[in-house]
Parts: structure tokens; C-alpha cells; sequence
């Protein structure tokens, strides 16, 4: 199987569909976190920084993180309106502002994204089989077309359901890279030292500088922090969220053990961090340069496929005023 614009061909998934009668049920039936101020966000470094700020109360009282394992339990955790912040794609978030959801996105992170590779494929071009995460469509193949462009026509891919599953594949020999976040990135590459017969990995490249190199120094904002309805307004909340994300992030590196026992009680995927860092972790940013480098990388997807987006492209009222966290119509 050869990558081609074929290849990430997308179908419109069932829960857009359901996108209206989930926001209904969610009004007549209180979720999770329908008491406190709930965030979510992936197994990556970034939600470890989080994790932190809410239990340390570093943002204030009343902040609950929750981790979620799939694109689709995040929709539906959405939709239904049981969080009310999210580290999601800011296609995600482009999408559901397009879906009739009200959304701001209050800050964007430009984080490492990893192609790991086996010790046997050490240079450029890619060739052999690449893993992306999560299904066609979804964003880890997006932005690697849009990085690598038609510079690797040798490569084969397939997905997995998930960063783990990827990992797990590299280290059996069924692949010779994968596209990995911190912190599975690490992960493969330590378990590859640790296990007999196992490929060494090692990290081969990161698409930040690829997409630096070839769009004019920008940013590449993948991810970013979206609120969702009535919490879009709390802007005192989200002041305190951006700087308590700044704190927890220098509170992991003066409490590595109290930052790992918490990883490994309640987010074992995540205490394989070293102790005291939160690698790959990247800054909560909600300067103009990286708001730019995320509306760019929006228009950059939207060029490549439309219905990442759901259908088009939002307008300037998503991404939230950084002094005044005032949110417009996004449509």
C-alpha cells in the first residue's frame, strides 16, 4: 500500500451525526464532572501537566482532570457536555465549532511529534511501513502528510488503534516507524533496551522542525486548549488555568517523586516519564505567533481535507483574545 491522497480519504463519522441529540440528552442529564470544572486530554506529556495543576489546586479549587483513551470518548465527553476544557487537535475543536457547539481556544502547545524508528531505518527517505495512531482521517497521518508531503512515496501505512498498540507493533518488528507523542515516544525507545530480540529504536525525527524548515519558521500547533459552552465565559477560570499550567510544569521538576507516584496511581501510562520532567510537554502558548501558526496549520489541513475540519474552515472567533479571553461567533 503506497501513501496517496487516497489514502486519507474521510468519511463523515456517526457521532457528527448524533452531535445534536447528545448535546440534548447532556441538558436533561448532568455528567461527570457536572459539579467541577473538568478537563481532559489525551496519554500525553502535556496531560501529566495538567493532572498536576488539579491536584496540586495549582489553578484554584475545583478542577478535576480526567484522561481519556480515544478520539471518540473525547466526542462523546464533549458533545454531551460532561467537560468543560479539553487538550484536543485544533482540528477538533475547528470541528466542533462547525457542528453548532460553542468552542474558544484559549491556548495552543507546539509539542513534539516523533517518527520512531527501528535501528534499520536510519535515513532519508522513509521506506517500509509506518503506524499512525487512531484511524484514516484522524490527525496523526494529517499532519504528517502535510509535513512530508509527497517526499516519501516508498512508504507504506497502516493504523492502529492507538499510541500503545504502536508501540507494541515496532517492538514485535511488524513496522519500521511509527508517528509517537511524548510520552510513547520514550516509552518505545526505553522497552526497545529493555526487551531481548526487540528492534532498537531510536527517535528518528521530529516533525516541529520539518514543518518549521517548510513553512517559513511557524510553529506547528497541533493541539490546543479548548473550552466548551458556558465555560468559554469564565474567564477568570481560564486565566488561572494558563498560569497554573506554567506553575505545574515547575512543580514537576522540584517534586519528581511526588510527580511520579501521582502518574503511577492514577495515569500508569504516564509513569514512564523519567522522574521530575514532563517530556515533550510543550508550553501553554497564547501569544500571536503560535495563534497564527495554529490558524495557518487549520488552512494548511482544510487544503488537504475539508471534512477534518467539518466541512470549513472557522472563522477568526475561535481562538480566543488572549488579554480578554472574550470568544465570537466562531462560524
Amino acid at each position: 500500500m503506497r501513501m496517496s491522497s487516497k489514502k486519507f480519504s474521510r468519511i463523515t463519522p456517526p457521532w457528527m451525526v448524533l452531535l445534536v441529540l447528545a448535546l440534548v440528552v447532556s441538558m436533561a442529564r448532568p455528567g461527570t464532572c457536572a459539579q467541577r470544572f473538568c478537563i481532559t486530554g489525551p496519554a500525553v506529556a502535556e496531560s501529566l501537566v495538567f493532572a498536576v495543576m488539579a491536584e496540586q489546586e495549582l489553578a484554584g479549587p475545583g478542577i478535576e482532570f480526567i484522561m481519556w483513551n480515544s478520539p471518540d470518548q473525547a466526542r462523546a465527553m464533549i458533545a454531551s457536555g460532561r467537560t468543560q476544557a479539553s487538550l484536543i487537535t485544533t482540528t477538533g475543536a475547528a470541528t466542533f465549532c462547525n457542528k453548532g457547539l460553542r468552542v474558544g481556544i484559549a491556548g495552543v502547545f507546539s509539542s513534539a511529534l516523533w517518527v520512531v524508528s527501528t535501528d534499520t531505518f536510519n535515513r532519508k527517505p522513509l521506506t517500509g511501513t509506518i503506524l499512525f495512531p487512531f484511524g484514516p482521517g484522524e490527525m496523526p497521518g494529517l499532519v504528517f502528510r502535510a509535513a512530508m508531503g509527497e517526499s516519501t512515496p516508498e512508504l507504506s501505512v497502516q493504523h492502529t488503534g492507538g499510541a500503545m498498540e504502536a508501540v507494541n507493533r515496532l517492538l514485535m518488528g511488524r513496522a519500521g516507524h511509527a508517528l509517537l507523542a511524548e510520552p510513547a515516544a520514550s516509552l518505545a525507545v526505553v522497552r526497545s533496551r529493555e526487551l531481548n530480540n526487540a528492534p532498537r529504536l531510536f527517535k528518528h525525527m521530529d516533525l516541529r522542525g520539518i514543518w518549521s524548515q517548510k513553512f517559513n519558521d511557524r510553529p506547528l500547533c497541533v493541539s490546543c486548549l479548548a473550552l466548551f459552552g458556558d465555560a468559554v465565559d469564565r474567564t477568570d477560570r481560564i486565566k488561572k488555568m494558563i498560569s497554573g499550567y506554567g506553575l505545574a510544569l515547575e512543580w514537576i521538576k522540584a517534586h519528581p517523586e511526588q510527580t511520579h507516584a501521582l502518574a503511577a496511581k492514577k495515569f500508569p501510562v504516564l509513569a514512564v516519564l523519567p522522574k521530575g520532567r514532563a517530556d515533550g510537554a510543550g508550553i501553554l502558548r497564547t501569544d500571536g505567533n503560535a495563534l497564527d501558526g495554529a490558524r495557518f496549520f487549520l488552512e494548511k489541513i482544510f487544503a488537504m481535507d475539508p471534512d477534518a475540519l467539518g466541512g470549513k474552515l472557522p472563522g477568526p472567533g475561535l481562538f480566543m483574545n488572549p488579554g480578554l479571553f472574550m470568544n465570537q461567533d466562531c462560524l
